[in-house]
């Protein structure tokens, strides 16, 4: 096996290792609770590996993550994996075509992809079956959740981009 596809096969490895450990902390009772909110961790690690890998990488990590995800969901199973992985592929799109690839990017990724994820949720979950005051819900359990992934995006940024910055080292040593 030469050395690239060992430093890259390397490098897809610890992604999905990241985006494992991550699903296990973000669906851990009572681990980083805040105001009854808990982050979406592999939000802004799949879109990070977008980001930095592109929009076919991208896609597939955003529909792992996704999938991931509603697994700890009370949703359809699926709606996540599809919205996340049209995501990262818009992410990766943006960032190859239009945009640079920096912290402030990916967190205004990451919260336009959880509002408008959160939005949908809470539409399909709770809002067309016109309940009272149901709008509470959304304000206390969508935006906070919005919130709070968002402002762990810059560590999670950081975390892929060592990785990928890394495996670059490796394979530039050539």
């Amino acid at each position: 096996m030469s050395r690239v596809k060992l430093v890259l096969g390397a490098k897809y490895t610890v992604y999905v290792f990241i985006l494992l450990l991550l699903y296990v902390l973000q669906t851990t009772p009572g681990l980083f609770v805040l105001f009854d909110a808990k982050p979406m961790l592999v939000v802004p690690a799949a879109i990070a590996i977008a980001m930095y890998e592109g929009e076919f990488a991208g896609g597939i990590y955003g529909a792992f993550a996704g999938l991931l995800s509603d697994m700890g969901s009370s949703m359809l199973f699926g709606f996540g994996g599809l919205l996340l992985a049209f995501f990262c592929i818009a992410t990766g799109l943006l960032v190859i075509h239009l945009m640079h690839c920096n912290v402030w990017n990916a967190i205004l990724y990451v919260a336009v992809a959880m509002l408008i994820q959160g939005s949908l949720a809470f539409l399909f979950g709770f809002g067309m079956w016109g309940h009272a005051n149901v709008w509470m819900i959304y304000v206390r359990q969508t935006l906070p959740l919005v919130g709070y992934t968002t402002v762990v995006t810059p560590v999670l940024f950081w975390l892929v981009g060592q990785v990928y910055w890394g495996a670059q080292r490796r394979l530039s040593r050539n």
